[in-house]
């Protein structure tokens, strides 16, 4: 199916400078740019419908998929399930046919009128879990938690895996040195919490 293009927008209609047009209350402008804005305005309003009855329409598939995807399921040999989906219809990834699924069938209890969106039907139905809301991004520093320690634990393991195969006392004062850099501020850091 081919999506409608939206229109485009009509040229600014800009009046010489030496030349004025009166406004509604009498005032005078030096540009009307009103035609432009209703234009773009009626533009932005027709894509706006457009793209809430194509997101009703993809929900509505969404369910009819995830009905025929269960019943496919049901049909197929115990354990067979993935490599029939990946063999038959493989645009469909695994976690989507499983959401589809559960939208399908959660679909039947849960109203989705309201839902403009496949996300939408997703979190109205639980197949997503909602995200708990954001009180604050600025941590609190009374309570500090480090959440992000991936990248010291892969340094960690990097340094642990090079000092096996060459111990530190075997490195050269320029690889020292430079790892010594490289750290200076992770041991100001590690004297800041000291105190």
């Amino acid at each position: 199916m081919t999506k409608p293009q939206p229109k485009p927008v009509a040229a600014l209609e800009v009046l010489p400078p030496d030349t004025t047009a009166p406004d509604t209350q009498g005032a005078m402008l030096s540009i009307d740019l009103s035609a432009s804005i209703n234009a773009a305005f009626a533009t932005a309003r027709t894509a706006a419908d457009s793209a809430t009855s194509e997101a009703r329409a993809a929900i509505t598939a969404a369910v009819q998929c995830g009905d025929l995807l269960t019943r496919q399921k049901a049909s197929v040999p115990h354990g067979t399930w993935l490599d029939w989906l990946a063999a038959r219809c493989p645009d469909i990834s695994a976690e989507t046919a499983r959401r589809y699924m559960r939208l399908s069938k959660r679909s039947q209890v849960t109203d989705l009128t309201d839902a403009t969106s496949l996300r939408q039907a997703y979190l109205a139905t639980g197949v997503l879990p909602e995200e708990p809301p954001r009180d604050n991004d600025t941590p609190d520093a009374n309570a500090p938690v480090v959440t992000f320690t991936r990248g010291l634990d892969q340094f960690r393991r990097w340094f642990h895996r090079r000092t096996e195969d060459k111990p530190l006392a075997k490195w050269t004062p320029e690889a020292r040195r430079l790892l010594r850099n490289e750290l200076a501020w992770f041991k100001k850091l590690h004297d800041d919490l000291a105190v």
